[in-house]
């Protein structure tokens, strides 16, 4: 028997320890519905909820353990309030806890370590979409974390920020915790009633268990607003126009003689600003004049194993603000419009005039309008510089939610260079979403379409006067592309399906596209038992199988099977294997490590372990080793990460890759490795000093590279950032690339 047979059977095995005669009992999620009251006197937001209308708002204890006892009656008990004004949406949280069992290990704002302390979130779905939603989490000892949450949870940006209230009351028993939540950011004004989605969420880290006020049963996302119960009783609210003015004023330095205030060529003196506005119930207008983004925090280093595109995660406050307006397709595989590729080349910042955009959403439609345009720059890399043209981008969308469970959208959006002749591309699309009352089953699918220019190019000749390369006229391509998926999120069963087509001439070239020109279908399904033996909490298996073929299916391109098994214990460890045989037809020769891949059909396994410790305790450890055939020849990857809490002012955290094996031809070897770190400093909830460094050892691109910054949020939503930049090339390069210059 296969070690992955082996630990199915395991799987199976324990499943049936679980349930011995029937199936397991269905984990029903109760609905909740809360009624507000509104103030009666002014609310100083302190911890202490000591107002007279606090004694007027119901006391809610009515909360369920999400896990490790999924259902079960929490130990301790928590108690809501909601109260209202005309600009403010209140909440009271008392928490209780016995001596010693409250755990912080965090005090810097905006820190994913918020979520390992004991925390408490309030979620809300202001438009009662159900399908996204606003989180704002307060630990024990006063840190605020925020986040947005898109497509009944699927994604979980906590780069969004918002300008919020929250105070803590600590004592023997535990703890109490006031929001104070404007109106203005959840984008409310006047209403005569409302009703929105609401969720009181509780992290408890000594027994590494949440609690639920409406339970929010796995594998939903703990920001799935489907899930949430409903906050009524909001009653004549008045709302508040939001206006955000950030100036900037920003002093650059390469550590050279060359000074320029150009601002195509990142100056080393500049200033610009931002400003956004709320000029209607949901809606803004936001605009950005020349836009730096010194503060933002670096990529991650990661290094590809194939040919296709990695994919990177917005970080830039400019375009994630109104993200879920614009959001179209399938993250990280078949978006068709991918805000990185605005603004960004290889990487590397494009000077930015500026842009404007117009977003809003109410209970039927969402909608945005977005315009960039970017400044070029010469290529300079003493300044991070990469040559690019002057480009105006331009998107537009629309979302209509035509019944409670069905939406349809459309997305039209263009690109032109200036000074780059036949050049110009545009795209769109419409696209349609089901979600089902309970959230449990859901649908998605798109048609889209682009249209790309694509220059003259010139005859080549050697120095003898010889054609190395004939002319191509210029040209311009239209390509479809078309997607469906359905999945079903049960508790127990977990199957899905994909279908993902686009044809030889789709060009998203303002999208990100994994693999263009290819059709791919996938079935997948999971099996979810929850055995309450060996202090596991739950075990994931199931089979995955894939096969990609050309656009009109004649050729098989790519094919794999694969099986895996994870095992998530009660105190949070947690140990995955997985096993895959693929099939993958190189269509033409790349560059990989320096050297050449052919053409041809390759085929063989991989193999992966992966474990992980508890990531609520002081030091969490994680790491995994694969093992797995790469273009003819063989690979080994081993990984590690440690992440040390040490008390409420200091983590640090890193992660180290090694890549080793050969491919086809065996002299064709390669050795090296990759790590990322970082180092925070709290020293009070509002100052913090943080480091991050950044270590390539791939052949062609090593580099190191390190950024700290110290942020003072000297007033609410007004942050000071010094930062201070470094990256220093390795090794000589790829062959015939441009040169890699250091710069700070």
């Amino acid at each position: 028997m296969t070690t992955v047979g082996t630990l199915v059977a395991l799987a199976a095995l324990l499943w049936s320890r679980a349930a011995p005669t029937d199936d397991p009992p269905p984990v029903v999620a109760e609905p909740r519905t809360y009624q507000a009251v509104r103030t009666v006197d002014p609310i100083d937001v302190d911890g202490h909820g000591g107002e007279r209308t606090w004694q007027l708002a119901a006391p809610d204890d009515r909360f369920s353990e999400r896990q490790p006892d999924l259902g079960g009656t929490p130990p301790v008990r928590t108690t809501l309030k909601v109260a209202y004004d005309d600009l403010a949406l209140y909440v009271l949280l008392d928490c209780e806890a016995g001596p010693g069992d409250v755990i912080v290990r965090t005090l810097r704002r905006d820190n994913e370590g918020i979520f390992s302390d004991d925390t408490v979130y309030v979620k809300v779905d202001p438009q009662h979409d159900r399908r996204s939603g606003y989180s704002f989490g307060v630990n024990a000892e006063g840190a605020q974390i925020d986040a947005l949450g898109l497509e009944d949870g699927r994604e979980f940006i906590t780069e969004w920020d918002a300008v919020w209230t929250a105070e803590v009351d600590r004592r023997h028993d535990g703890y109490t915790v006031e929001f104070r939540i404007p109106f203005a950011i959840l984008g409310l004004k006047r209403a005569d009633e409302r009703t929105m989605g609401f969720e009181i969420t509780r992290d408890h880290p000594s027994r590494n268990a949440t609690y639920d006020w409406r339970l929010i049963v796995p594998p939903r996302s703990p920001m799935a607003a489907s899930q949430f119960g409903q906050l009524e009783g909001l009653r004549n609210i008045s709302g508040q126009r939001a206006i955000e003015l950030t100036p900037y004023g920003l002093l650059r330095t390469n550590f050279t003689r060359e000074l320029t205030v150009d601002p195509a060529r990142r100056p080393n003196f500049a200033t610009g600003a931002d400003v956004r506005v709320q000029i209607g119930a949901g809606s803004y207008v936001e605009a950005s004049l020349l836009t730096d983004f010194a503060q933002v925090e670096a990529d991650e280093v990661q290094v590809a194993r194939d040919r296709f595109p990695l994919f990177f995660p917005e970080r830039r406050p400019f375009f994630i603000n109104g993200l879920e307006v614009f959001n179209f397709g399938r993250g990280r595989e078949a978006q068709l419009f991918f805000s990185r590729r605005v603004g960004l080349v290889g990487g590397q910042q494009v000077p930015l005039l500026g842009g404007a955009k117009v977003y809003g959403r109410t209970r039927l439609v969402s909608y945005g309008l977005l315009h960039v345009q970017t400044l070029g720059s010469p290529s300079a890399p003493q300044r991070g510089l990469a040559a690019t043209d002057p480009t105006s981008v331009s998107v537009a969308r629309i979302r209509l939610q035509a019944t409670r469970t069905f939406n349809v959208g459309m997305m039209l959006l263009g690109e032109h260079r200036f000074g780059a002749p036949h050049s110009d591309d545009a795209a769109g699309g419409v696209d349609g979403q089901l979600i089902s009352r309970d959230g449990r089953l859901q649908l998605y699918g798109f048609v889209a379409g682009t249209w790309a220019q694509s220059p003259a190019i010139p005859e080549q000749q050697d120095a003898l006067g010889t054609t190395t390369s004939p002319a191509e006229r210029a040209r311009d391509e239209i390509g479809a592309s078309a997607y469906s998926a359905i999945e079903y999120r049960g508790l127990y069963v977990r199957p899905s399906l994909l279908w993902l087509w686009s044809d030889r001439d789709f060009n998203p070239r303002l999208g990100f596209y994994r693999r263009p020109g290819t059709s791919r279908q996938e079935a997948a399904i999971d099996f979810a038992p929850r055995p309450h033996v060996l202090g596991l909490r739950e075990i994931i298996f199931g089979p995955r199988y894939s096969i990609e073929t050309d656009p009109e299916y004649r050729q098989r391109l790519g094919q794999e099977a694969s099986a895996h098994v994870t095992f998530n214990w009660r105190n949070g460890t947690n140990v995955a294997y997985s096993v895959s045989n693929y099939v993958d037809r190189l269509q033409q020769g790349f560059t990989l490590y320096q050297y050449e891949i052919d053409p041809m059909l390759y085929r063989g396994f991989r193999q992966r372990i992966a474990f992980g410790t508890p990531q609520r305790r002081v030091v969490g450890v994680s790491g995994s080793y694969e093992a797995f055939a790469i273009f003819g020849g063989f690979a080994h990857q081993p990984s590690a990460s440690i992440t040390a809490r040490l008390g409420k002012h200091f983590t640090a955290a890193a992660s180290y890759t090694h890549l080793v094996g050969h491919f086809a031809d065996a002299a064709n070897d390669f050795d090296f490795g990759y790590a990322n770190a970082n180092v925070d400093v709290a020293i009070n909830r509002n100052l913090a000093f943080d480091t991050l460094g950044r270590l390539d050892l791939s052949p062609g691109n090593g580099h190191v590279g390190m950024q700290s910054r110290v942020r003072w949020r000297f007033l609410p939503g007004s942050d000071i950032f010094l930062v201070y930049r470094m990256d220093q090339p390795l090794g000589d390069g790829p062959p015939g690339g441009l040169p890699r210059d250091p710069f700070h």
